[in-house]
C-alpha cells in the first residue's frame, strides 16, 4: 500500500508552482545535488557544513530527518499532500515514477532545487473532507512528514486518483 506524505511549500507561497511543475520540492542544501545519496548518515556532514554555527544536536537530527524522509522515504507510488495558501485547500498527488527524485539548479521561480515528480490531481481536497484530528496534524511544525491517518486521506480522495498525462494547472 503507498504511504502518505505531507511536505509543505513555505506556507502554501509555492504551491501553485509545485501543482503546475509536476513535482513537489524541499529546500535545504540549496547547491548540493543529492541524488547519489544513499543513506541519512551521509546527510550530517553536509547539513552541518552548511549550518555551520548550528550546534543544537536535536534540530540538526530534525532538519536531517525531513531531508532524509524526502529523499529516501518518500517513493514512487507514494502520495504527497501540499497545503494551498487558502488554507481551505490540500492538494495532492502520487509521485513519479522513480527515479522520481531530480535536482533542479535553474530559475523558474522556485527557490526549492531538490524535487520528486508528482502526477497532481485536477481538483484539490476540502479541509471539510477531513477530521479535526486529521486536520490538526496537517498543522505539523515540520515540513516533510508521514501523514499519520492514511485510511482517513484515502477514504477522502476516494476514486479521485491523479490520471496519468492530465495537466492539474490552473487550480
Amino acid at each position: 500500500m503507498s504511504d502518505v506524505y505531507c511536505v509543505r511549500a513555505e506556507f502554501g507561497k509555492y504551491t501553485q508552482r509545485f501543482v503546475s511543475g509536476g513535482y513537489v520540492g524541499i529546500g535545504w542544501l540549496p547547491g548540493t545535488d543529492l541524488s547519489s545519496l544513499g543513506s541519512k548518515r551521509e546527510l550530517y556532514p553536509l547539513y552541518i557544513n552548511d549550518h555551520p554555527g548550528l550546534t543544537n544536536k536535536r534540530k540538526i537530527g530534525t532538519q536531517v530527518g525531513q531531508i532524509a524522509r524526502f529523499l529516501l522515504k518518500i517513493k514512487a507510488g507514494d502520495y504527497v499532500v501540499t497545503p494551498a495558501a487558502e488554507a481551505e485547500w490540500l492538494h495532492y498527488g502520487e509521485v513519479g515514477p522513480e527515479p522520481s527524485y531530480f535536482y533542479h539548479a535553474g530559475n523558474d521561480g522556485c527557490l526549492y532545487r531538490h524535487r520528486r515528480r508528482v502526477e497532481w490531481a485536477s481538483e484539490p481536497l476540502k479541509r471539510s473532507d477531513f477530521s479535526g484530528p486529521f486536520w490538526n496534524a496537517m498543522c505539523s511544525r515540520l515540513s516533510v512528514f508521514a501523514i499519520s491517518q492514511p485510511a482517513e486521506f484515502f477514504a477522502a480522495v476516494g476514486q479521485r486518483r491523479p490520471v496519468r498525462g492530465v495537466a492539474a494547472g490552473g487550480l
